[in-house]
């Protein structure tokens, strides 16, 4: 063996001496955490204890699907996968519980997700699916909702406004309720009856 051979191995012994036990050149290592403790939480959750002291909570069912235990090893990426997955989890339970009791629109269910506290990625990937499979359809409520103001003698101007708060896109309110045959002279009468109902110089001919 030659004295550059003996060199270059002395050289990578050291190197790779080096690589193992200075953290600072395999910045992951000290990523890794693993699982302390597990203990069960609110309705739905577990609290995950991790080795830097930190603590988490996961969805009960993602916990079970994964395995997770005491003593298991978790890098980040995997952390924020089942923290994902948690959080959209929980989003559409809550979701699936606000469309039981009332059709919404797209906006309104997001907007409505968001404000209960879900992070706003799992509120949208909710919606998404949502409408995916059908259970968000914006023409449908629009026309629905539509039906109910034209029924209630609400003007077309006040009725646009109203879909708009529902969160009915503005073009597609617009396009609905021209679509939508009304008695404007109807609605009128109608306004004027229910305010003087009590008043029977109002003739109508």
């Amino acid at each position: 063996e030659s004295f550059f051979d003996c060199f270059n191995r002395y050289a990578d012994e050291i190197l790779l001496k080096q690589l193992l036990t200075d953290e600072s050149l395999i910045p992951y290592k000290r990523d890794i955490e693993q699982i302390i403790d597990l203990k069960k939480d609110k309705l739905h959750y577990t609290r995950i204890f991790l080795s830097n002291q930190t603590e988490v909570l996961i969805d009960k069912d993602v916990v079970c699907e994964k395995a997770l235990k005491k003593g298991m090893q978790i890098d980040p990426d995997y952390l924020e996968e089942l923290k994902a997955e948690s959080d959209y989890i929980r989003a559409k339970s809550r979701a699936v519980w606000y469309m039981d009791r009332n059709d919404h629109t797209e906006k309104a269910l997001y907007d409505k997700l968001v404000r209960a506290g879900f992070n706003p990625k799992a509120c949208a990937k909710v919606v998404a699916r949502f409408v995916e499979v059908g259970l968000l359809d914006d023409n449908r409520y629009a026309e629905n909702y539509a039906e109910r103001l034209i029924e209630a003698n609400v003007s077309k101007r006040e009725a646009v406004q109203k879909m708009l708060l529902k969160g009915v896109p503005y073009d597609l309110a617009k396009s609905v309720l021209e679509e939508t045959e009304t008695d404007e002279l109807s609605q009128i009468k109608n306004v004027i009856e229910k305010k003087y109902k009590n008043n029977w110089c109002i003739i109508w001919s």
